[in-house]
Parts: C-alpha cells; sequence; structure tokens
C-alpha cells in the first residue's frame, strides 16, 4: 500500500504530543475516537499511521511549550484528487490550534494524478526565447484606470523589452463585455510593444469573475492568443484552477491573495514553500507570486528561500514552476536579487520601475539590460518573437469569398459562388481525402460563426486534433462516423455531434459514400493542437 506522508510541527508538551499525534491521525481519516474502530480491516485501510515524532524545541522559560515534528502516514487511496488531497491531510485539524503542515511526500501513484503546469520554467524560456536569466515582469495598475490607459502601459513595458506584463489581481471586470474589450485592447497593445522592441512580450490578464463565466472568459482568451494568465488560486479555488489548467493551453501564474491567514501564526497554519510552491503546483500554475523580503509583507527570508525551493525541487513528473518575488524591489538591489533568486525567477517589479522615470519605455530598458548584465550567459533565440507574435495576433478578416446573401444548393453538394478549398496545409496535422467548402463567416458576413461543408471521400479521414473552441456537426450525407474522446458516434444524415473545447476528435469514412456534413465554429478560433 502507497502512503502520503504529512509531517506536522506541533507545540505542546511533552506529556501530551503522543496523544495530539493520533487525534489527528484519526480526525483526519474516520473522525471517530479510536475506541470506535471495531473493524481492523478499517483500521488498516483507513486510518492514518503516527510515523514519528521528533521534538525540535525545549522549553526557554517556565510554562512555555515544546514543539515537536510528527509524521503522520494516510492510506494514498483516500487522496482521489486535489481537494481530497488537501482535506485529507490539513482539514478538520485548520480549525484547532498550533499544528502546522510543514512537509508533505506524496507517492508516484497521487503524483501521476496531476498534470501539473502546462509550461513551467522551461516552456515559457521556449515561448518567450529568453535563456539564462530572470524574466523581468510588471503589473498593470491601478484598479479604475480606462482600458486604453492600462493598453499604453502595457505597450511601453513591452516596447521597452519587458518579457512578461500581467493584469494587477484586483482588475476585475464586471462583464463579459467589458473583460473582452479591455483584454483585446490589452493583448495587441502588448503584441505592438514587441513588434517595437523586436523581441516578444506576454500579455497575462486576470483570469476572475463568477465562478460560472471562467471557462467562457478563459475561452476567449486562447481564441485571442492570449497564452497565460493571472489567478488567484484561493479565491478561485484550487483545484477548480488544476480544472482550468488541465482544460485550457494556458500558462498560469498564481497570485498569493487570502494566503495570510496560513501563515500569520508561526505555530499554526502551512509553510509558504508547502502552499505557494509544492500545492500550487499540484494545481498546475507554472509561477507563483510571492511578497519578497523587504517589501511591505512580513516574509523572512527562509520564507523566501523555502517558497523559491519547493516552486522548482523536483516532484514526480511535474514542471518546475517560476517563484516570482514581487514588492521590495528596486534598481539598487537588483544585484542581490540575482544572488538570491537565481536565474530561474521571475522579477515582478512595479512602483520601481514606475518611479525610476517618467518614461516607463526607457525605465523597463534599464531594469532589463541590468537584469542581462548580471547573467552574462544569458541569450534571446530571436526566431521565437516571430512564432510568438504570429500565434499572439487577432485573426485578420477573412475575405476569401464574395459576400453573398443567398446560396443556392446545386447538385454534388455545391453551392452557387462557393468552390472546395483545401482542407488545411498539407504540412500540418496528417488527414486524408477531405475537401472544405466555406459558406458563411468567412467572406465578411457579421457573424461570430463560421458555417463550413466538410466532404470525407472513401477511406478518408479530417486530422486527429483538439481546440478551445467548440465544434457543432450536423450529417447531411451518406455516413461517417465522429471520434471525441473515448467516444465512437455514428453520423447520419440530419444527426448533430457536439465537440467541446479542448476534446480531442476526428472523423473517419469507412463506407463507399462521401460523407458530407456541416461544421459550425467560432469565427475567431484557435488553430489545431496535437492531440
Amino acid at each position: 500500500m502507497d502512503f502520503i506522508a504529512a509531517t506536522y510541527r506541533l507545540t505542546c508538551s511533552a506529556a501530551d504530543v503522543e496523544r495530539l499525534s493520533h487525534d489527528i491521525a484519526l480526525e483526519q481519516t474516520v473522525e471517530v475516537p479510536d475506541a470506535l474502530i471495531a473493524c481492523s480491516d478499517l483500521r488498516e485501510a483507513v486510518v492514518g499511521r503516527v510515523g514519528s515524532i521528533s521534538a525540535v524545541r525545549s522549553p526557554s522559560g517556565p510554562g512555555s511549550s515544546e514543539q515537536f515534528d510528527v509524521r503522520i502516514d494516510y492510506p494514498a487511496d483516500l487522496a482521489t484528487g486535489l481537494g481530497a488531497l488537501i482535506n485529507l491531510i490539513y482539514g478538520n485539524i485548520s480549525l484547532k490550534q498550533r499544528i502546522r503542515l510543514r512537509d508533505l511526500q506524496l507517492p508516484d501513484s497521487v503524483l501521476r494524478t496531476f498534470r501539473g503546469p502546462n509550461l513551467g520554467i522551461e516552456g515559457l524560456r521556449q515561448t518567450l526565447g529568453v535563456y539564462g536569466r530572470p524574466l523581468l515582469a510588471t503589473a498593470l495598475k491601478p484598479r479604475g484606470s480606462t482600458p486604453e490607459h492600462l493598453a499604453n502601459r502595457a505597450n511601453q513595458f513591452a516596447a521597452g523589452g519587458g518579457d512578461l506584463v500581467k493584469d494587477d489581481h484586483n482588475l476585475i471586470d464586471a462583464s463579459f463585455e467589458a473583460f473582452r474589450e479591455r483584454v483585446s485592447l490589452c493583448q495587441q497593445a502588448t503584441i505592438a510593444g514587441s513588434q517595437e522592441s523586436g523581441r516578444p512580450c506576454l500579455y497575462f490578464p486576470n483570469l476572475a469573475g463568477p465562478t460560472g463565466e471562467l471557462e467562457r472568459r478563459a475561452e476567449l482568451l486562447v481564441r485571442l492568443g492570449v497564452r497565460g494568465v493571472l489567478i488567484a488560486p484561493l479565491i478561485v479555488g484550487l483545484d477548480h484552477v488544476r480544472h482550468l489548467a488541465d482544460r485550457f493551453p494556458l500558462a498560469f501564474m498564481a497570485h498569493p491573495t487570502f494566503a495570510g491567514a496560513y501563515f500569520h501564526d508561526a505555530t499554526h497554519g502551512v509553510e509558504p514553500g508547502l502552499l505557494l510552491g509544492t500545492l500550487f503546483r499540484l494545481a498546475g500554475c507554472d509561477a507563483t507570486i510571492y511578497p519578497n523580503l523587504g517589501g511591505r509583507f512580513s516574509f523572512t527570508a527562509d520564507d523566501c528561500r523555502q517558497i523559491d525551493r519547493l516552486a522548482r525541487a523536483p516532484l514526480g513528473n511535474l514542471r518546475s514552476a517560476w517563484p516570482s518575488p514581487a514588492g521590495g524591489m528596486s534598481y539598487d538591489n537588483l544585484e542581490q536579487m540575482a544572488k538570491d533568486c537565481g536565474e530561474d525567477s521571475i522579477f515582478l517589479i512595479g512602483g520601481a520601475l514606475l518611479g525610476d522615470s517618467a518614461d516607463l519605455k526607457s525605465s523597463t530598458a534599464r531594469f532589463r539590460d541590468q537584469i542581462a548584465a548580471l547573467f552574462p550567459a544569458s541569450k534571446s533565440i530571436a526566431p521565437s518573437f516571430n512564432e510568438v507574435v504570429s500565434a499572439c495576433e487577432l485573426p485578420a478578416p477573412r475575405l476569401t469569398q464574395r459576400l453573398l446573401e443567398h446560396l443556392r444548393f446545386v447538385n454534388s453538394f455545391h453551392w452557387d459562388g462557393r468552390e472546395p478549398v483545401a482542407y488545411k496545409a498539407s504540412d500540418e496535422l496528417p488527414f486524408r481525402n477531405v475537401s472544405r467548402t466555406e459558406l458563411i463567416g468567412t467572406a465578411g458576413e457579421q457573424t461570430a460563426f463560421d458555417l463550413r461543408y466538410f466532404e470525407i471521400g472513401t477511406g478518408g479521414h479530417s486530422s486527429l486534433e483538439k481546440h478551445a473552441h467548440t465544434h457543432v456537426v450536423i450529417g447531411v450525407r451518406g455516413a461517417g462516423k465522429l471520434i471525441s474522446g473515448e467516444n465512437g458516434i455514428d453520423i447520419k444524415p440530419f444527426d448533430v455531434a457536439y465537440v467541446p473545447p479542448l476534446q480531442v476528435h476526428q472523423l473517419t469514412n469507412e463506407s463507399s459514400e462521401p460523407f458530407g456534413f456541416f461544421c459550425i465554429v467560432n469565427h475567431d478560433r484557435d488553430r489545431p493542437q496535437k492531440p
């Protein structure tokens, strides 16, 4: 049997430590006194086991308590997801006092159930083409600014050669329309600034809002070519972040708001590195922001080092995450920051950038050049700039056909004014014997969707792929099969099928007749991805 090992620091007397340790093991699993566990199989399969107890500190004066590190082993199959894991290791006992979760060791059987960060350190470096130095980031603020003002700041930071510009965590739009307007402006402004500097810069909007709308907002961001988001895991929920990270091809930069209650009492709560590093990585966070030493929050040097270490430490096959110190940084202490944090960090600099110069573009260039000078082996790979910008740009209007208000159907599934075109470029994902006719959406019609007709010949198939956008497939000719996830769905005339976002799918024709179908997709959409 595999076990999850959680280590707690208990502040109590030596006479009480063994009893309290067993109380934790029971409370976190069966929630009944030991005397009520009559079944030995239940005790073996469910109840936590006290593995070790070691003294940490002796009393320093009359009435003071001792401290002990206690390891409790929990059956690994009790952690049936991230929420269940968190509840198992620190659920009910978080309501008690003087119990601090210090360490967590997870077996491979548990780690394999998590994907972790989508990009992590190496993936974000490849996206930006920046190696051997920390990334330079800033935040768009203050709340209450117009979208145009925020977009201008994003443009100037990108034009100055910055690497990553994110929303402030309190930039929350009340409506989807307001969110779309603001992030579209900031995304385009960031791309324009990148084109001016000749260096890629990424914009991370704040993914926040009503819970039921977060996926819709994430879908929009993917369609806009946004590569990542800022998110507050303790506001949104750690397992909800994991769900979003699993579903959308975005990098997730975690903000620590609402985390202070876990750290305020040194004898209770959760170690900063364990929460902001390990648990945030399990939730799929690619970067974790924390208050830098010397800033306006009370993190210690040990706290900062612990977060840095656990964000990047080996954790099964999960990618390492970027530690991102924020606050308390200035041009003058960049050298010390470089020594303390190393190259695999994101320097999130806000007020110091603005205070350094009235010109954000010049200030950004000055900070970036100094960071590069502190890491002389650093390099940027120019080709990634073109790749990033082309992937981030909003789709241009597609006017490949004449605008017609009436498409007349003719024999053999053709329409007057519309000619079949290539299914896709031959160097993209593999396919066979497929044609496509663009009907509505690409000739200037004012639609949010495109209607296309596809025809697959005998033995043909579309690409096996996935997208962040959805598909609706309507059979109109012959018969074929839709492979959607693990399902095989037979499609015949007038059958309607729905393909969810990021569902791996493919259409095939194993019959002796052509298989034709309508496909409805978003007008602005992401490119096909490999499964």
